[in-house]
């Protein structure tokens, strides 16, 4: 694989989820802050697994991001956009299009099970 083709390829599917790990968590500890809620108490599995990713070492990524800066800010305005989606089909209350993105995803992960990239179940540690 070029170089240039994993840079396009890797923005997606590791640069983009933990950016977007680091975000949640980011969120997470705002929406604590200015709540004066004990959030990350109660922190639920989807918080916990996004935390385990931001844990990452925050060097490596800041020059992943620097250094591959086009392709994770493409994919950034891609995530925005099917973001937007989701947020008005949620204001919207649109069962059909929302149904059909969650289907959809979900086929996602099966794919990734089948070609043996991770096991149907994983324990994330907790064993």
């Amino acid at each position: 694989m070029s170089a240039k083709k994993h840079d396009k390829i890797f923005s997606i599917t590791s640069h983009l989820p933990h950016l977007i790990a680091y975000n949640l968590v980011k969120s997470a500890q705002d929406f604590e802050k200015k709540q004066n809620y004990e959030l990350i108490k109660y922190s639920a599995g989807g918080l916990r697994d996004f935390s385990r990713i931001a844990a990452s070492n925050e060097i490596m990524w800041r020059d992943i991001f620097f250094n591959n800066k086009n392709n994770i800010s493409k994919a950034i305005d891609l995530f925005i956009k099917n973001l937007n989606q989701f947020k008005k089909d949620i204001n919207f209350k649109n069962n059909k299009s929302i149904i059909k993105k969650l289907i959809q995803t979900k086929k996602v992960r099966s794919k990734i099970i089948k070609l043996k990239q991770d096991i149907d179940k994983p324990d994330f540690g907790r064993n």
